[in-house]
């Protein structure tokens, strides 16, 4: 009967994983509810109110699959609520990974992973969103079961495979929480060195077989089905080399201080962010100190060797493609860095006054953290709405003087030349210098390309238009009259030409 397989689920159930759900799904709705409950489409959510999200383009080979889950509508609620689950799964996986066991040890990293910046900037891409948390879902999945079972990195790999089918990025995610693993075992495991990096392997198998599974897939797709792969991010020079060594060291370390300590840069305002991850940083030299004096020099050698490793795993595309970019939807690996402390936390004995100052800090400084995150979030949706509403605004004005041009009634294709920026200093400065670089959040305005316009208008105002071809475009761009056109807002800056309208917004 469901009811007694319901009580037998119930009983499989452990406190922590209750727990690591339950703070998830709370600080998660808390954070992020606004975001749920209003339609605050970016530039990409304007003409992905429908979408199939088969991106195969970017070699996201199972992204639309994933997505298709919620439906292709971009359903702010259901995604949300989708993506909550997902994430507090996550969170419940990471547990279970790390064998948290105290009770702030779970709050903390629930509330850091759900909070964290590339979440929110996720967010902003709400139509897809979900299929982008069943990513760092699956990417947990698989170095769980790679933990747990003899043989498990077969059904590991392919878990992982599937994830980095969804977004390549969850590759230094993967990565990140493996090494958090082997730093449990080198500081708090009771193996010898030889039985530790013995059952290492396994990890190495499960990212190696499942990033062969993803290279033969993308291989395939492009020589046997003709597929054309975008340039976008690098994605086209995948496998074809990658920056120098030296240039990927500088690209990383460079990435590096401008996530964790931007502020402390030239020209760059300090925010809280930066105040808290310099604590957070004497923190994890505190609890290392701490952890390394009973280790032996073999364990220590290890230790600094994967801790000085993790901010090259967290950014390990640079060694993949020499055309790839690092932005805020690609470094939710870093997410380990502030969880390295709850490990200390969560095994130290607290009743020692060495112990009690990192319990402590630990606590105090990852709450500010997460509840910063939150803020964070919040002033990112804050912007998405003033930017959304701002556009908004702008195409009714745009629409209406396109409407009272002459000739508007025999109009069935849009020409736009330019981008009309709307600006403000709340939206050009006061508002990004308090926010790490968050992709997707910032900026003033959802109207970047024609086809934006032609989005808006057809969705929002309900007329719809077809875009001038090249040639024509090309053709007005070359005549004495376009050259001589005012540009927006100027009232001769529409024109009527047979069945086009003609927008100069700029030279």
């Amino acid at each position: 009967m469901p009811e007694q397989i319901l009580e037998k689920f119930k009983t499989w159930l452990r406190p922590e994983w209750k727990s690591a759900f339950m703070a998830s799904v709370v600080i998660g709705f808390l954070i992020h509810l606004y975001a749920f409950v209003n339609y605050l489409p970016n530039h990409d959510g304007l003409i992905n109110i429908h979408n199939t999200q088969l991106k195969f383009k970017l070699g996201r080979f199972f992204l639309g699959p994933f997505s298709g889950i919620s439906s292709f509508f971009d359903l702010p609620f259901v995604i949300g609520v989708m993506s909550i689950f997902y994430l507090a799964i996550t969170v419940v996986l990471i547990v279970e990974i790390l064998k948290l066991r105290k009770t702030l040890s779970i709050w903390l990293t629930a509330g850091l992973v759900v909070s964290f910046p590339t979440v929110a900037s996720t967010f902003s891409y709400m139509f897809t969103a979900d299929g982008y948390m069943m990513g760092f879902l699956l990417a947990a999945l698989a170095v769980l079961v790679t933990q747990k079972f003899k043989y498990g990195f077969i059904a590991g790999a392919l878990i992982f495979y599937l994830s980095v089918g969804i977004y390549q990025a969850n590759l230094p995610f993967a990565l990140t929480l493996i090494a958090l693993v082997w730093l449990q075992d080198l500081l708090f495991g009771n193996r010898k060195i030889k039985v530790m990096v013995y059952k290492w392997t396994s990890y190495v198998w499960t990212i190696g077989i499942g990033m062969i599974l993803y290279a033969i897939t993308f291989k395939t797709y492009q020589t046997y089905f003709a597929g054309e792969i975008t340039d976008y991010q690098g994605l086209s020079e995948i496998g074809a080399g990658s920056l120098n060594l030296l240039s990927a060291f500088v690209a990383i370390k460079d990435s590096m201080l401008n996530f964790f300590f931007g502020g402390f840069q030239a020209d760059i305002p300090m925010t809280f962010m930066d105040v808290l991850n310099i604590v957070l940083v004497f923190i994890t030299i505190a609890g290392l100190i701490g952890a390394l004096r009973k280790l032996s020099i073999g364990h220590i050698v290890l230790v600094v060797g994967v801790f000085v490793m993790m901010p090259v795993l967290s950014y390990c595309m640079y060694f993949v493609s020499p055309g790839v970019e690092y932005h805020m939807l690609m470094v939710m690996g870093l997410v380990s860095f502030y969880i390295l402390p709850i490990l200390f936390y969560d095994q130290m004995i607290s009743e020692k006054r060495f112990g009690q100052g990192i319990a402590w800090s630990t606590v105090i400084v990852l709450g500010l953290t997460v509840f910063n995150f939150g803020l964070i979030a919040n002033i990112s949706y804050f912007n998405t709405t003033l930017k959304y509403e701002k556009s908004i605004s702008y195409a009714n004005r745009v629409l209406d003087r396109m409407e009272q041009t002459d000739g508007y009634e025999n109009v069935t294709k849009l020409a736009i030349f330019g981008t009309y920026y709307l600006k403000s200093e709340l939206g050009s400065s006061t508002i990004p210098d308090k926010l790490p670089s968050m992709t997707g959040v910032i900026g003033e305005t959802i109207l970047a390309q024609p086809y934006h316009y032609q989005y808006l208008f057809a969705n929002e105002f309900g007329e719809s238009f077809h875009l001038a071809s090249e040639l024509e475009k090309n053709t007005i761009q070359d005549s004495e009259w376009f050259e001589e056109m005012p540009t927006w807002p100027h009232p001769d800056s529409i024109r009527v030409k047979g069945d086009i309208i003609v927008i100069k917004l700029n030279k």
